[in-house]
């Protein structure tokens, strides 16, 4: 009974945000906009197997918090680093593309660090496996092991704070302090 709940509960927040898309793509909010974009949603499920949303058991508010504030920091720094090599010498720029061996299992963790990664300047996501729960990310300025290492640390330091964050079925996660990763996580 549990399952089915929560099956419905995904099925449910895939028809919201459908819904919500919906409603930005055409500008308003109104009866015949709202009634159209419930009957694309019907249809949408009727011809295809879309995916559940993956659900949230818990949002610990200061992790949550810290992690928010952490990313905005990340992006700001990482937008000043990626500012400076483009102004001072933007053709010796060189990047990466490093493995992140991901310890999480949840489908909405592993969602959010690779928005998380690919939002930040000098960084993106270039492929995943989501069976192995390996991350390959594009990563610059990347003049050597260290700072692709420092790359990596970086990742798994978003996912350890988005673990602890969002508490899923998927992962269970205590909500200890913030725990830097160790050489088994590479």
């Amino acid at each position: 009974m549990n399952g089915l709940l929560r099956n419905i509960g995904g099925r449910l927040g895939m028809a919201v945000w459908l819904l919500a898309v919906w409603l930005l793509l055409w500008g308003r909010v109104d009866a015949a906009t709202v009634t159209g974009g419930l009957a694309v949603v019907l249809i949408a499920y009727a011809v295809s197997r879309l995916p559940t949303v993956p659900l949230v058991t818990r949002v610990r508010p200061v992790p949550f918090a810290k992690a928010a504030l952490e990313f905005a920091w990340d992006l700001l720094v990482s937008s000043i680093v990626i500012g400076w090599h483009a102004l001072r010498a933007p053709g010796q720029v060189q990047g990466a593309i490093i493995e992140v061996d991901a310890q999480s299992r949840s489908e909405l963790v592993m969602l959010a660090v690779t928005t998380s990664v690919s939002l930040r300047p000098g960084t993106l996501l270039v492929g995943i496996d989501w069976e192995r729960s390996l991350l390959r990310i594009h990563g610059m300025p990347a003049r050597g092991p260290q700072e692709a290492d420092s790359m990596r640390d970086g990742v798994l330091r978003t996912e350890r704070r988005l673990m602890l964050a969002l508490a899923t079925p998927a992962d269970d996660v205590p909500p200890a302090a913030d725990v830097p990763p160790t050489e088994e996580g590479r």
